[in-house]
């Protein structure tokens, strides 16, 4: 059996605040080693209910966060990014399921810890008319390739979010959001135990799950920060420009579609 792990780190375990997401401060430092102990409790499950093969994605920021000296052996580590990557790079219909730990909720979740969708730019990100997140998008590139997404941790938020679109699946409540900056946590030794059993009972469980996948042709709306993003995305072929804020892409391919969301947050952020 051949596990997907993707990760990030503002559903971590004991992070609140985005002091704790980048730079060189002490608080950084610890949510990695916090971040590093959520994946391997989830590679523990994996390993339990007999996955032999384990792929982890460091998927937060510069996708060098997961301390591979203290990350179980038994599993591979994907770092840093290429032109192409997303949140799961290198997932293909080898793999039997995906595991998302760390996630959050998308932008403007009331109570969401750190809520965001992918970037400060964007405002909102939907598909087919329905607004998605990290954990949604994520699980639409593996359903293309068949993977089934078993799978989440991260805070109540993020939790509700995803299953209201694939269904109750196994997950663990890593802490509970009060505001976006703030939450209730819960002791690393605790939310460790259910992310391995959490995760031990999903994959020993797999006909359970289906891919998560959206009806074709896939339409793909961005709402923008600035309407000088939106602006220039605008001059893409086959991106039209729907609100002052908006554009709009369809596409038959969902592959197509992330490639596209790719080039119109490197437009927008350099648009400033």
């Amino acid at each position: 059996m051949k596990i997907y792990i993707s990760a990030d780190i503002e559903g971590a375990t004991g992070v609140v605040h985005g002091d704790q997401t980048g730079g060189s401060s002490t608080d950084y430092m610890r949510a990695r080693k916090f971040m590093t102990g959520d994946v391997n409790a989830a590679i523990e499950g994996a390993l339990k209910a007999g996955a032999d093969e384990v792929w982890v994605k460091d998927a937060h920021a510069n996708a060098r966060n997961i301390l591979l000296e203290e990350l179980n052996e038994a599993a591979y580590l994907i770092s840093g990014w290429d032109v192409k990557s997303t949140m799961v790079q290198g997932i293909d219909d080898s793999f039997h399921a995906l595991i998302l730990i760390g996630y959050h909720s998308m932008a403007g979740t009331e109570n969401g810890i750190l809520s965001h969708t992918f970037s400060g730019v964007v405002k909102s990100l939907s598909i087919n008319g329905v607004q998605m997140g990290e954990p949604e998008l994520s699980s639409l590139i593996a359903g293309y390739y068949g993977v089934p997404v078993v799978f989440i941790a991260g805070d109540q938020t993020a939790v509700k979010e995803l299953t209201s679109f694939v269904g109750d699946i196994p997950h663990a409540i890593t802490k509970y959001g009060m505001w976006r900056d703030s939450g209730r946590t819960i002791h690393p030794s605790v939310t460790g135990k259910a992310i391995t059993d959490g995760v031990s009972e999903a994959l020993s469980n797999l006909d359970k799950f289906k891919p998560f996948q959206v009806e074709k042709p896939v339409n793909m709306s961005l709402r923008l920060t600035s309407t000088k993003m939106a602006d220039l995305i605008s001059l893409v072929p086959g991106v039209e420009k729907t609100d002052i804020d908006r554009v709009d892409y369809q596409t038959e391919d969902v592959l197509k579609m992330t490639q596209m969301f790719r080039i119109m947050l490197a437009l927008a952020r350099n648009a400033g």
